[in-house]
């Protein structure tokens, strides 16, 4: 599943023609690349989530893959095809977060993903509100996104009490 999922992700950059524009959202790819190695950092004994996959052999292995193939996809076809006018933002917006929390929902109803520590999928949704606010932010606005991160990095610590000073 997360093997289809990437490949079908990182296909489709190249269906699309957003392969071509990854230099005006390299920094952006790096950033979300970064945020999700973070959390591995600092939740590695702690997960909130956890990858179960069928052919590979850890949650690791398919975390570095999502890390360096399905984010930094995703956040290309994200920007790419954000839209000028106000009034399809909003939609845009809601609509990749819906797809986000499908493909969520499968994982789990499969067993793909499990949560611990209070995370659940709901706090996965709310999440990617904060995700694909965060990528379009650090896009126009570097400094208030990284703001942000940091902000939400912490509250998220606090709140699943990640024991970060072991």
């Amino acid at each position: 599943m997360y093997l289809v999922t990437n490949a079908l992700f990182f296909a489709a950059l190249f269906v699309t023609g957003a392969a071509k524009k990854w230099r005006a959202h390299y920094a952006t790819m790096i950033y979300i690349a970064f945020c999700n190695l973070l959390y591995s950092l600092l939740c590695d004994d702690y997960l909130l989530w956890s990858f179960h996959p069928a052919i590979f052999k850890n949650h690791k292995t398919i975390d570095l893959l999502n890390t360096f193939v399905l984010l930094p996809s995703t956040t290309l076809l994200y920007l790419v095809f954000y839209p000028t006018r106000g009034s399809r933002k909003l939609a845009y917006y809601l609509s990749w977060i819906a797809g986000f929390s499908l493909l969520e929902y499968v994982w789990k109803r499969f067993g793909y993903i499990t949560y611990g520590h209070g995370w659940n999928y709901y706090w996965s949704v709310a999440f990617y509100f904060a995700m694909f606010f965060s990528l379009r932010l650090h896009h126009t606005k570097l400094a208030l996104a990284l703001l942000f991160s940091a902000v939400t990095v912490v509250l998220l610590l606090v709140v699943f009490k990640v024991p970060v000073l072991k």
